[in-house]
């Protein structure tokens, strides 16, 4: 919840968004693009890209979720891309409201089953995207690419090889996203996948686009970020927690992530 006043600076992002606003309207700049927002809109934000927010009335409110994909087309926004889900998808109803809600409830809650609740309400939050996306985004006589047989795919520009999901890796990811305080291990890692860690940095990086150590990089930056957000620990109480002994080094860290030092994100959303 934000009062009038609040900019979130110029910033890149370093996975993607859903937001769902509750309450008043702002303009959200993604890429240079300026977008109006207000009550029960549901916005994308793609991974890589830069983003600018700041309020147009007094009270601002949203429910944000933040993740990343495992499929990645060359560095493409798969999810626009792919599925065409728009940038903002407007007059969003109670359905897709109860899924925000559900993921928000859960990423609270001590429940050995909050993974697998979240990724669920995430995927039913996506699901109504699709269902929902413009068909005038279709060319005449063009069928959506989840239709394509694999042939089609391909001369598209989406090849099946890039678009499978190698289990070995995903073990990883999902390791990685429910662990993100633990110390980062290549060999620990690579014996989990049951395979080298050459292999494992070639084949990580061409599931998420990312090496393992920019992956859990990132993911400890987002844990930190909410943290900073959505509790009054101290930032290097965070730091060491997340596993960085020298809080200085983990403000550098962080800002080159966020745009801003931890401080300063704590502080710009509580103003």
């Amino acid at each position: 919840m934000f009062r009038r006043g609040w900019i979130y600076p110029d910033s890149y992002v370093p996975y993607c968004m859903l937001r769902n606003i509750l309450k008043g309207s702002a303009e959200f700049v993604i890429n240079g693009e300026c977008s109006l927002v207000q009550e029960r809109d549901v916005c994308y934000i793609p991974e890589g890209c830069r983003l600018e927010c700041h309020t147009l009335e007094d009270e601002f409110s949203f429910i944000s979720i933040r993740f990343t994909t495992t499929v990645r087309l060359d560095g493409s926004d798969f999810l626009s891309e792919y599925f065409r889900i728009p940038r903002i998808t407007h007059q969003g109803d109670a359905e897709v409201l109860g899924y925000f809600q559900m993921v928000y409830q859960n990423a609270a809650a001590q429940s050995t089953g909050k993974l697998f609740r979240i990724r669920g309400n995430l995927e039913l939050i996506l699901a109504w995207l699709v269902e929902r996306a413009p068909q005038a985004l279709l060319g005449e006589g063009e069928r959506p690419e989840a239709d394509m047989p694999v042939d089609d795919v391909r001369r598209s520009g989406f090849h099946s090889d890039r678009i499978r999901r190698d289990s070995r890796v995903q073990v990883v990811v999902d390791y990685l996203v429910a662990h993100p305080s633990e110390p980062f291990d290549t060999e620990f890692l690579a014996r989990m996948a049951d395979m080298s860690p050459s292999s494992l940095r070639r084949l990580f990086k061409e599931h998420t686009g990312k090496s393992p150590g920019a992956f859990a990089r990132d993911l400890r930056m987002t844990t930190a970020a909410r943290r900073l957000l959505v509790t009054d620990q101290r930032i290097s109480t965070i730091a060491y927690e997340l596993g960085f002994d020298d809080a200085n080094y983990f403000a550098r860290i962080f800002k080159s992530v966020f745009g801003v030092s931890p401080q300063k994100y704590r502080s710009a959303s509580r103003e």
